[in-house]
């Protein structure tokens, strides 16, 4: 899955419409000309760049009859909630992906098109990163790092890569680097590793494409996010009910008017608001990510 609050910042959109604007504003160029003594001179204004944020609500649920609840042999109520909230995190997934694929799609700058036959490396993952420094975009202000997403089957070549420079020499044995060292203490969960300055994480929640390049292989989509690449609707606790989100289970022991039968016995269900829009600054051609579209070796 993608992690949400690692990609963009969040505003809270209490009693604000279906429409919420954000912007920033453009950086000033240096200034070279010195000043005329006893002679103030023009000042500078600021330029605004903006984006509109519009939100949209996503609901779902599962019901369990009484007859389900009470002959199933395991808790079917809990192992629904957690399929649903499955569902729900992959629909967050879809919708930040498209909003980005949309962004990449505009911006030859923000799309790295690995060719037929090539795949993901430690050197690709360094271009998209540096790429983005080029443009002084930041990485997270938490850990100093930008943030990679990539598929399965493309993190098999990234960490794979045994190139000089490549990812395998960076897990070279030393004293100083041991207790990190992925070679030594393997890959945890979903995290990659630190390449080239980027945290990289794998998910399958990210697009796939048939006939790569007129070819007969799949490619993948795999990105790099700098700091506030999208600015979203937040999903913390708020008045709209969103809990980052969370899926509830509800039961009906005592039934209720429409159900006077007491059939239904319980429901599971998700109702939550999102929306999102790629930073202002996609106005000025500076993209906050990187879009790496490539092959697997594997598959």
């Amino acid at each position: 899955m993608f992690s949400a609050h690692q990609l963009m910042s969040s505003n809270k959109l209490d009693m604000s419409g279906v429409a919420m604007q954000v912007f920033n504003y453009s950086a000033m160029t240096a200034n070279t000309t010195a000043v005329t003594e006893g002679t103030p001179g023009a000042g500078q204004s600021l330029t605004q760049n903006t984006g509109t944020i519009n939100l949209s609500n996503y609901a779902d649920y599962v019901s369990f009859s009484n007859k389900v609840v009470l002959t199933a042999i395991s808790d079917v109520v809990a192992e629904g909630a957690a399929l649903l909230s499955y569902r729900g995190a992959l629909s967050v997934d879809n919708v930040i992906s498209t909003a980005v694929d949309v962004a990449a799609n505009s911006d030859s700058i923000s799309r790295i098109e690995v060719n037929d036959g090539s795949y993901l490396t430690a050197a690709i993952a360094r271009q998209a990163v540096w790429g983005l420094r080029s443009k002084d975009v930041k990485p997270k202000p938490k850990n100093g790092l930008f943030f990679g997403i990539s598929h399965s089957l493309t993190t098999y070549d990234l960490v794979n890569d045994s190139s000089a420079g490549g990812t395998l020499d960076l897990q070279k044995y030393s004293d100083a680097t041991a207790p990190k060292n992925q070679a030594l203490v393997g890959i945890q969960g979903q995290r990659i590793g630190n390449i080239g300055g980027c945290e990289w994480y794998e998910s399958n929640a990210v697009p796939t494409e048939t006939h790569w390049q007129s070819s007969s292989h799949n490619a993948y989509h795999n990105y790099v996010f700098g700091w506030q690449a999208f600015i979203a609707s937040s999903l913390g606790r708020t008045n709209l009910n969103q809990k980052n989100f969370s899926v509830t289970v509800r039961r009906y022991d005592q039934g209720n008017s429409i159900d006077v039968a007491g059939l239904i016995a319980a429901a599971a269900f998700y109702n939550f608001f999102f929306g999102l829009v790629v930073n202002p600054d996609a106005g000025n051609s500076k993209n906050h990510f990187r879009r790496i579209r490539c092959e697997s070796s594997i598959g």
